[in-house]
């Protein structure tokens, strides 16, 4: 590295420059915190929901959005590791446990670095196994029964062509969305000695610092299924990991070193590879590797905001240096060449022509980088206020934070369909019981989050329960003709902010069903009031792509970046259910949505499909619209109907409106069933038709059409 005099002069007023629109961006201290602490927290939703459907996994998400390590440019998708918790893998004899599936990590000259066989060891006994156990058991030559790394790809492929979805895989991830990486993985406690050597070796400055170094010795690491690219027994080697020690060490940098990181990856996405022209591919990872070099090379007073240029010049020339040489070192595991498989000899030679480029130019590219706008903004901070620069910073962060609100909101409620899906046939006392098992799990799990995640999680979860639980409870009682008690309103009463709308609507549904109007009309209008313009739809039953940024709405208040809650639970409508053990308290209208399905149509439902389409699903908005014509037009209130009604046929014109509704054939027959009620019954008939051309199959605008064929009225 250079001197400081050596440098050019302008390198540290573009250094500030060069920071600030990187928070501009959303690469900030604010921001970094907000997707660790959003994705930490859907770690535990996601492991609480295998728990409860019987799988002993623990969900991990790593990779860039947990880190806060991008930006909307960047695209980066959601990195997810599962690791199962009842396979024990012995790094020694000593770690055998008696009644588990134990795998003995076995190496062989043969091997490649990094890679690991995993031997089949007895349960009942410290042997090794004999005959193997399953379709996934493999005997090589030695006689020894091998656990083969091919069960989840032939899983996920197999799911693949089932719902017909395309297939991704890269590496050891096996996935059938393209936004979603999906990792198999088994965790070893004991650190191997490629590890090891990691913790010894000399280092020129107090980074990683020893609390750090005490805090990843229990970290252990993962075996993913990824044998070695140009091995015989690739089929049969896994993979060590350690992205617990990594994400630690991510976790402990400090928001400049991060920047760092996102320029390297900004220029590797669009400049770098972009020149390789495929012949060749520098990865996110390299970058870090270079960016956890460079924490531990440098003196820890260049990591200042004015000296940000000379820190990613500094990663870079690392990279160089690699790129000559044709090795790049894993920063932890020893004898990893990270280069290996991924560049020839010439590749080799024209990345380092590219990263030569960049550096004698000093990264005056990134003026012309496009993506989020980097190069204007560069450009603005520079010839605007800091004002300005903070008015756009704001609103650069609301629209992230929106859609890292939305998607904590869908991750959170697929979660929640998926544990509410096991249970169709269930009596509502037993669904209590149910709901009561699974509040224990969230309680025991989400106890393990540092604070204020477990009360965010908690508390979220809760409502969302409470919600069914109410719903279930009151529906039990108007079928049987019970007066409802005071402690089932308090469960509506207890779940009210899981969002602005649906449990709100679910609460008013129950008083229409219970004829108390004018409780329904006074929540409906309560509903109406928070239902402004930044109100964005979330739909958790897979109709939603959380990725599809598009049509989400901008905030209307720049006061969100200062909430520090995830999820934001004030600028969201979730979508209602009905589950059938809560079908009196929905209007009859919904009641034919529980049995759409005509014949063979059950036959043709994707795997999300399969789990939601027994119940009634509505849209917020729309519904909240039918049921105010419903109570206003009980109450008499003629022109609160006829607004009700106006505002519903809205939704279907105004396409603001229209792009937020994921249950199309559902608002479909409620406005419909409102034109019926019109008493204009031959373009209810239209509209039900309609749907049918739309969707022809899983919709119950067939036994609206029967209806009306047959003179029959809801």
């Amino acid at each position: 590295m250079r001197n400081m005099e050596d440098l050019p002069e302008f390198y540290p007023s573009m250094s500030l420059r060069l920071s600030r629109a990187l928070s501009d961006i959303g690469v900030n201290s604010w921001m970094v915190k907000r997707r660790r602490r959003t994705f930490l927290m859907l770690e535990v939703g996601r492991t609480i929901g295998e728990k409860q459907e019987g799988r002993d996994v623990t969900t991990f998400h790593f990779g860039s959005q947990s880190e806060g390590t991008t930006t909307p440019g960047l695209n980066s998708d959601v990195d997810e590791l599962v690791c199962f918790n009842k396979i024990n893998i012995m790094a020694s004899w000593s770690e055998w446990k008696f009644g588990r599936i134990n795998y003995l990590m076995v190496k062989e000259e043969t091997c490649s670095p990094q890679h690991y066989l995993l031997q089949e060891i007895r349960p009942d006994s410290p042997e090794p196994a004999i005959n193997p156990s399953n379709i996934y058991s493999v005997v090589d030559r030695n006689g020894r029964v091998l656990h083969a790394n091919i069960e989840t790809r032939d899983v996920i492929k197999k799911l693949s062509e089932q719902f017909n979805s395309p297939y991704y895989s890269n590496g050891p991830s096996h996935s059938i969305s393209e936004m979603f990486d999906f990792v198999q993985a088994y965790r070893s406690r004991s650190l191997p000695p490629e590890c090891l050597q990691w913790f010894e070796r000399p280092r020129p400055s107090n980074w990683p610092t020893p609390e750090l170094f005490r805090e990843v010795r229990e970290c252990g690491c993962f075996l993913v299924p990824d044998g070695h690219f140009n091995s015989l027994d690739k089929d049969v080697e896994w993979r060590i990991t350690p992205s617990l020690i990594e994400r630690t060490l991510m976790f402990s940098m400090k928001t400049l070193q991060l920047k760092c990181y996102v320029v390297l990856k900004i220029l590797k996405s669009h400049f770098i590879n972009p020149c390789l022209n495929n012949k060749g591919k520098l990865t996110s990872f390299h970058c870090k590797t270079a960016l956890f070099f460079a924490a531990e090379g440098m003196p820890p007073g260049m990591w200042e905001e004015d000296r940000l240029m000379e820190c990613i010049v500094y990663c870079l020339k690392m990279l160089l240096g690699w790129a000559n040489t044709g090795m790049c070192p894993h920063y932890i595991v020893a004898g990893v060449n990270l280069f290996h498989g991924k560049f020839t000899n010439p590749q080799l030679k024209n990345l380092t022509e590219i990263l030569s480029n960049i550096i004698e130019n000093h990264l005056s590219i990134l003026a012309c980088i496009q993506a989020d706008d980097l190069g204007n903004r560069i450009v603005i901070t520079h010839i605007r206020t800091v004002r300005y620069s903070e008015g756009c910073r704001i609103s650069t962060n609301n629209s992230t934070c929106r859609w890292i609100s939305v998607f904590a909101h869908f991750a959170m409620n697929k979660d929640l369909l998926e544990i509410l899906s096991m249970t169709p046939d269930l009596m509502p006392e037993q669904m209590s019981t149910f709901l009561g098992l699974y509040f224990q799990t969230v309680c025991t799990l989400s106890f393990g989050l540092p604070f204020p995640l477990r009360e965010i999680c908690f508390r979220y979860t809760s409502k969302l329960i409470l919600s069914v639980l109410a719903s279930t409870a009151a529906s039990c009682c108007i079928w049987n003709g019970y007066n409802v008690p005071r402690n089932i309103l308090s469960l509506f009463e207890s779940s009210l902010h899981t969002d602005v709308a649906s449990s709100r609507l679910k609460l008013a549904s129950f008083f229409f069903c219970h004829n108390e109007l004018e409780r329904a009309a006074d929540v409906l209008n309560d509903v109406e009031r928070r239902y402004d313009d930044s109100v964005q739809a979330v739909c958790g039953c897979g109709r939603m792509d959380p990725f599809e940024t598009k049509h989400h709405k901008p905030l209307c208040t720049n006061s969100v970046v200062d909430n520090d809650d995830v999820l934001l639970t004030n600028n969201t409508a979730l979508c209602v259910r009905y589950m059938r053990q809560e079908v009196f308290c929905a209007p009859p209208i919904l009641r034919y949505e529980m049995v759409r399905g005509i014949g063979v149509d059950i036959n043709h439902r994707d795997r999300n499909e399969q789990k939601w389409m027994k119940w009634a699903v509505v849209d917020a908005l729309p519904y909240l619209y039918y049921l105010q014509y419903l109570t206003f037009r009980g109450l008499g209130q003629r022109i609160g109907r006829l607004q009700a009604f106006i505002n519903l046929g809205n939704c279907f014109l105004d396409h603001s409106f229209y792009s937020q509704l994921f249950h199309r054939t559902t608002f479909y027959n409620l406005l419909g069933h409102c034109l019926e009620m019109e008493r204009k019954p031959e373009k209810a008939l239209q509209l039900y038709r309609a749907s049918v051309e739309e969707k022809p199959r899983n919709n119950a605008a067939h036994w609206h059409i029967y209806r009306l064929n047959h003179g029959y009225e809801i």
